[in-house]
């Protein structure tokens, strides 16, 4: 293939936005698949441009992929690997990444993360082979220290794909300031990359196209029914022997829950964090992610980015809480009806 656009994420910065936006641009294609196909992840016995049904006519079409897993290995022989793949089947690549202050990415990633733990522990993707008697046992202090997938540095990253791609060949959308100007940016884009598709979506309306979910929870009627509140005060019980997994992902009863591992459950939520105060943000930049953003700024030249660079060395932090989730008095409803 002679050009795409790849962008490499890293996770809840935008990738869904534009993944989103793109789509809804004539002459841009993604791969047919979805978001985060991952092309490169691994060794291919196809063709990328296999991956996008493009009009047979459509000679300057703009082929697209985001997929954020790219960032969520720290490994340096992981990006190696993608890069190498990347250059044997693109002629010439342009890398997008996504970039978003980082402790507000990193809080927005470990709710993500808690998402699915909670209903299925460390086998977190598969209902059959789900395991709730291991569940996730980390505060965001201790997640965004040791996991990648929460507390993302990307210089070395960049770095990596610039020396491989060239300046020209790698830029960057700013969330904070790009969300409001697409069009600025895609504009930006379409100077920098040749590819013949103009915006046939300009000056209309940024969707909101990821809404936020409440903190996850869990509920343990061992012995008695418990009587469940929501946020306007309305109440619901929970029968006594019932565990009940509270997600705006999916709301579950387990009937059959063994005792130690509700317990463990009821353990290990109490170690999720919800609050972040602005004076502990502030030191988590300085500490974690102010030395490798001065490194990653080096890449903004003069050039490389058309409009406005957020200021994340000064930036004002506020308390934050993450609301919990809401319960589902339909289902607490029913569940009591079954036990009469």
């Amino acid at each position: 293939m002679k050009s795409a656009l790849i962008c490499p994420g890293p996770g809840k910065s935008g990738t869904t936005l534009l993944d989103f936006l793109f789509h809804n641009i004539k002459h841009c294609y993604g791969p047919r698949e979805g978001k985060e196909y991952s092309f490169f992840a691994k060794d291919r016995d196809f063709p990328y441009e296999n991956v996008f049904d493009v009009d047979g006519n459509d000679a300057g079409a703009l082929r697209f992929e985001f997929s954020p897993g790219y960032t969520t290995v720290l490994d340096p022989s992981w990006h190696k690997n993608i890069v190498e793949r990347i250059r044997k089947s693109v002629e010439n690549p342009f890398v997008v990444f996504t970039i978003r202050e980082p402790v507000s990415r990193s809080m927005s990633a470990y709710h993500h993360f808690l998402q699915p733990y909670s209903r299925f522990g460390q086998e977190r993707h598969s209902a059959e082979a789900r395991c709730l008697s291991d569940p996730y046992r980390k505060t965001f202090d201790e997640a965004v220290r040791s996991d990648q997938l929460i507390g993302c540095l990307l210089s070395d990253i960049v770095g990596f794909y610039v020396d491989s791609f060239g300046r020209d060949n790698v830029m960057f959308f700013f969330l904070e300031e790009d969300a409001a100007a697409f069009d600025r940016f895609y504009d930006f884009v379409f100077d920098r990359t040749g590819f013949d598709a103009p915006n046939t979506r300009r000056g209309a309306e940024i969707p909101r196209v990821s809404n936020g979910r409440g903190h996850p929870r869990y509920y343990y009627a061992r012995d008695e029914n418990v009587c469940i509140r929501n946020s306007a005060g309305d109440e619901a019980y929970l029968p006594a022997g019932q565990f009940y997994i509270c997600n705006d992902r999916g709301h579950e009863i387990i009937k059959d829950m063994d005792p130690a591992t509700a317990a463990a459950c009821m353990e290990a939520q109490k170690l999720w964090t919800r609050e972040f105060s602005a004076g502990y943000q502030s030191d988590l930049f300085d500490d974690l992610f102010r030395a490798d953003f001065q490194k990653l700024s080096e890449y903004w030249v003069p050039g490389s980015y058309a409009g406005t660079i957020p200021d994340y060395f000064n930036w004002t932090y506020r308390d934050r809480v993450v609301p919990l989730a809401e319960p589902d008095f339909d289902l607490l409803k029913n569940a009591s009806l079954s036990t009469i």
